[in-house]
């Protein structure tokens, strides 16, 4: 994606508090994505888990880097992990990696913000960002992620008491949903009789910020030695700053044995004070 684009899809944001980007998702990787989706499933025995933030009718699974490296292509995508670099900070954290694959039958979920533990008074500058991965057409029927355009700049979280305004985030297969942490939004009800709808969350967070999903003890240790550098950061296996999450010293990759994000605390500082 070039600058002039980026821009405009950020200047979306700022005014709407999400955007949708089409033709993100390459045929391949479509079909890479819902295959493992699909044997996953099986193989796992997904079922959904009865609540109304997760769903009754919804399959989910977590921490997805852990299941399949499949996964491992999508937080370091090129024209997605820019918004997260902008948005919040080049150092930002993955926060965590979600599948929802909404069945039929499903109902509205709750309308939410992502950073709702968050207490700084809102509005406030974005503390996670959010992108939703369509794997299957989004529509009204099937249960279209359902979003409050312009949310983001209010000064309070939803009343789940209370009834809003929303819309239907209709987007093909192969789009990607960029939403900005305090926007509000939910997974949207399936009346269809037989459309799954199949989207996949992964969520970033600033660096310093405690991650939605725990990626240190999810990851096994020979997988995160075998990760890429940039997602190794990602995962927060390099040091915040040069300086927070260290052990005794030492980047958690690197007492883990990674070369590639082996770091030591403070180094940082001492390279600009010599």
């Amino acid at each position: 994606m070039d600058e002039t684009t980026l821009e405009a899809h950020l200047a979306t944001i700022e005014e709407q508090g999400y955007c949708i980007i089409e033709d993100v998702i390459s045929p391949a990787l479509l079909t890479e994505i819902k295959d493992v989706v699909n044997r996953l499933e099986d193989e796992l025995e997904i079922a959904p888990r009865g609540n109304y933030a997760e769903g009754f009718a919804t399959k989910r699974m977590y921490n997805l880097l852990d299941k399949d490296r499949a996964f491992w292509q999508m937080p370091v995508h090129e024209d997605v992990l820019p918004f997260a670099e902008r948005l919040l900070d080049a150092e930002c954290l993955l926060s965590g990696t979600t599948c929802m694959n909404i069945g039929p039958g499903e109902v509205m979920q709750g309308l939410h913000s992502d950073d709702g533990l968050v207490t700084v008074p809102r509005p406030r500058m974005p503390f996670m960002v959010t992108t939703i991965w369509a794997f299957t057409d989004f529509t009204d029927e099937n249960g279209a992620t359902r979003v409050v355009p312009g949310s983001h700049k209010f000064d309070h979280e939803p009343d789940y008491s209370k009834q809003y305004d929303h819309i239907a985030a209709e987007m093909p297969a192969g789009s990607v949903m960029i939403i900005n942490g305090g926007t509000w939004h939910s997974g949207g009800a399936n009346n269809s009789e037989d459309d799954w709808r199949l989207g996949l969350s992964v969520q970033y967070c600033q660096g310093w910020m405690r991650q939605q999903q725990n990626q240190y003890y999810a990851i096994k240790p020979e997988d995160m030695r075998e990760m890429p550098p940039r997602l190794a950061q990602l995962c927060g296996y390099t040091l915040y700053r040069g300086i927070m999450g260290h052990i005794d010293g030492a980047s958690p990759g690197g007492f883990m044995g990674a070369d590639a994000v082996d770091e030591t605390a403070y180094s940082r500082i001492r390279a600009t004070a010599d």
